[in-house]
């Protein structure tokens, strides 16, 4: 809602001040989750704090993020940490407002629609299937370290033509660790500049390749034929860099996803016996054949993915800033205040999820004929109370594309591994927890055959 001087508005609730900023961003990096939940539950889903030397709201629960998707034109500039600004450089969709923001979204969707699924299927299937064959023989899997390379080669091939390099898949892991760091001064974001151009390099060369014919791949042919908003083509610069971007983009959060759907269901034997009964009765064929997009529309399994996102989030809101005050569940935001959106406060909210802790994936089945309470109860949320990726101008396009990936993994997996555990010396899961949540390349699973 606007700003209304005949209806009285309260500050924010939190905690402010330079000193205290410094506390709040400190407990931010060391676990961005627990943060959220602490302040949250201190002083409601919409509160005050200080990240990154900025004062910040972080907003949550329907109300809050209702009347944050009201407000979207005015709270548009981004506001992310120098580093990531630069190394996500003009071209991120996340650097982006306005004309130029809608341009980008408009370019990206014949990427990421419905035909381009349709397109990518058979690449996702054979590559999902050789994985979860490979770990059977294995006995073992490095699960995150080996989904990350997993997605970034199935990514690189269908956007960009083909799977990557060691030395191109290494450079997307330096890209991705420097967007974490403090100051634009440090060796680690050199590093990541360094990793960015050289990327881009070797992007270029394979838009050459496309141009001669020689390799296909879904961004190079799309992005080259996309107009800016200004009516011009895209210059190669942009076409290369929006290509890694979204690479980037897709790779490490469907690795998180793929790995958070294993770890919340390793201990429920029904969850894997509900989803080879649901792949049993679609036409699913082998990962050499065609099949239709439509037959991987499987309800429960999609649930999940969907309780995955949601009690495993892989990060939070963008960081935008308020160019005017805004009124936001009835407190004032001063303009010149950072604004987030975040999921994570509306994911625990127990009167939108009743027994929220609980991995329960019927939530997102219809109730009818079901035993389960909770059964059909995520069908009935108000806008604002699930976003996975974002939302509003800058929610995330690809989500259709990572719940595909989520669907065939699982089923897939399913099919190869009978059981999935700790080593029994693990006493718990090791997490890297910024920019995106996934377990350590450390981790580890161990696995049988059905």
């Amino acid at each position: 809602m606007a700003v209304s001087e005949s209806k009285p508005l309260q500050p924010l609730p939190g905690r402010s001040g330079w000193l205290m900023g410094l506390r709040e961003t400190l407990a931010y990096l060391r676990d961005p989750d627990r943060f959220v939940a602490e302040r949250s539950a201190a002083f409601g889903p919409v509160f005050g704090t200080t990240l990154f030397f900025r004062p910040t709201a972080v907003v949550g629960g329907v109300e809050g993020v209702a009347d944050f998707l009201q407000q979207e034109e005015v709270i548009a500039e981004s506001s992310l940490p120098a580093a990531f600004t630069a190394l996500h450089t003009p071209y991120g969709a996340l650097n982006q407002h306005g004309e130029r923001h809608r341009a980008t979204r408009a370019g990206y969707g014949p990427v990421l629609n419905r035909a381009a699924l349709q397109q990518a299927l058979p690449v996702l299937d054979r590559g999902f299937s050789a994985f979860a064959e490979r770990v059977q023989q294995q006995g073992s899997t490095r699960l995150a370290k080996e989904l990350k390379l997993l997605c970034l080669n199935l990514f690189a091939e269908i956007f960009a033509g083909e799977a990557l390099s060691s030395a191109e898949q290494d450079a997307f892991q330096t890209y991705n660790a420097a967007l974490l760091s403090l100051s634009t001064r440090l060796p680690s974001f050199r590093r990541g500049q360094q990793a960015l151009a050289f990327l881009q390099e070797q992007m270029q060369q394979r838009l050459e390749r496309f141009r001669r014919g020689e390799l296909q791949g879904s961004c190079l042919a799309v992005f080259s034929a996309n107009r800016d908003e200004q009516d011009q083509p895209w210059s190669d610069e942009r076409i290369v860099t929006a290509t890694i971007l979204l690479i980037w983009g897709a790779y490490i959060e469907v690795a998180a996803l793929l790995a958070s759907s294993l770890i919340l269901s390793r201990d429920q034997p029904q969850v894997r016996e509900r989803i080879l009964a649901e792949a049993r009765q679609h036409p699913l064929q082998s990962s050499t054949a065609e099949t239709s997009l439509q037959a991987w529309d499987l309800p429960y399994t999609q649930g999940v993915l969907r309780e995955a996102l949601r009690l495993l989030p892989p990060g939070g809101g963008g960081f935008r800033l308020a160019a005017a005050d805004v009124a936001i569940a009835g407190y004032r935001i001063p303009a010149g205040t950072v604004v987030t959106a975040d999921p994570r406060i509306g994911n625990r909210l127990a009167a939108l999820f009743p027994e929220p802790d609980r991995f329960q994936p019927e939530r997102w089945l219809e109730s009818s004929g079901s035993r389960c309470p909770l059964a059909g109860t995520a069908l009935r949320l108000p806008r604002g109370a699930w976003f996975p990726g974002g939302t509003g101008q800058h929610g995330c396009p690809g989500i259709p594309l990572a719940e595909l990936c989520g669907r065939i993994f699982l089923v897939r997996w399913m099919q190869a591994i009978g059981r999935w555990q700790l080593p029994a010396a693990a006493a718990a899961i090791p997490y890297t927890l910024l920019p995106i949540r996934i377990p350590t390349d450390a981790f580890c699973l161990e696995v049988e055959a059905p």
